[in-house]
């Protein structure tokens, strides 16, 4: 699922996927502000059917915090 959600970021951000790694930190290293980065949750939770809660959308900073939270509550 990792893989699928650095392909996503990706393509979604324009960002070569060779610069994306487990711990990339959405905001930080790839410069998205707080609209942004709700606006990418917003497209995980629907690629992958699923709904995080507004703690763990807060707990996510990392790709490596986004796979587990989409994983764990993957249906």
């Amino acid at each position: 699922m990792q893989e699928r959600i650095i392909d996503l970021i990706s393509w979604k951000l324009n960002v070569p996927s060779s610069s994306i790694h487990p711990h990339t930190r959405l905001q930080d290293d790839l410069n998205l502000d707080a609209i942004d980065m709700l606006l990418l949750i917003a497209e995980l939770e629907s690629r992958f059917d699923v709904y995080l809660t507004k703690e763990e959308v807060e707990a996510i900073g990392t790709v490596r915090d986004a796979s587990f939270y989409l994983q764990r509550n993957a249906a």
